[in-house]
């Protein structure tokens, strides 16, 4: 069936029964735009002749629920690492790095040396003086302690970058069996995220007198949160996790 609209005095058009029933849903129409078809006697509002025909009233559209608070939330992968292996790990790399650093410091510094540090204490001048004639004196003897715990700690810090650009893990983490990985997917966190924002960024800030160490404290301590992600972490967008993927 065809229906003839009009609103006031304008013609809308001809439109199907389907039509003027999605129109008046949608507010195309109104109910009193005028309607007139085959078999009437005039013009009609809408309602009216909807109401002689019996039609019943259209539905009234299903409202959707409230929109949820947009919550802001990190998503905790599966298997993350505890903070017993975290620490574990932790502890082996310290290890690794200060073995050959004390080996070198209990060449470099002799007696004669501390001997003049504790005459003057704050003389950081007489210090790299001190310490510049040991190195030249262990050079003259070629004791080759210095140059290889050189060597040694060069080479764990190469290793160590390397392998955290490659697979998110330095050797603690690859003898704990924990990987860094990017908070939001688990995917490898690459070298900008795992090596300079966690390692370099926060290593330049801990030299900082006075701030550094307060920062460097409170960073360790974020491992309490719930989700175990310390400030570095957060940083980066990155979670130490057992399993990789």
């Amino acid at each position: 069936m065809k229906y003839h609209l009009a609103r006031g005095e304008e013609q809308l058009g001809t439109f199907s029964d389907l039509d003027v029933s999605a129109g008046l849903r949608s507010g195309k129409f109104l109910p009193t735009d005028l309607c007139w078809t085959e078999g009437m006697a005039g013009w009609l509002p809408l309602k009216e002749h909807l109401q002689e025909l019996n039609l019943p009233p259209e539905p009234e559209a299903p409202q959707p629920p409230p929109i949820p608070a947009m919550r802001v939330e990190v998503r905790v992968l599966e298997g993350m690492a505890t903070r017993g292996q975290r620490l574990a790990a932790r502890i082996i790399d310290w290890i690794s790095f200060m073995v050959p650093l004390v080996i070198m410091f209990s060449v470099l510094i002799d007696e004669n040396m501390v001997k003049e540090v504790q005459a003057h204490p704050n003389d950081q001048k007489l210090l790299m003086e001190q310490l510049q004639k040991r190195v030249e004196q262990l050079q003259t003897s070629q004791d080759p302690t210095i140059l290889t715990t050189s060597w040694v700690m060069l080479l764990l810090m190469t290793v160590n970058f390397v392998m955290l650009g490659v697979r998110g893990q330095t050797v603690g983490k690859l003898l704990i069996g924990i990987h860094i990985v990017r908070a939001a997917d688990g995917s490898r966190a690459g070298f900008l995220k795992a090596v300079v924002l966690r390692e370099v960024v926060f290593f330049v800030i801990g030299s900082i007198q006075y701030v550094g160490p307060v920062l460097s404290f409170g960073n360790v301590l974020m491992i309490f949160r719930e989700d175990r992600r310390c400030l570095h972490d957060l940083v980066a967008e990155t979670v130490v996790t057992t399993r990789r993927r």
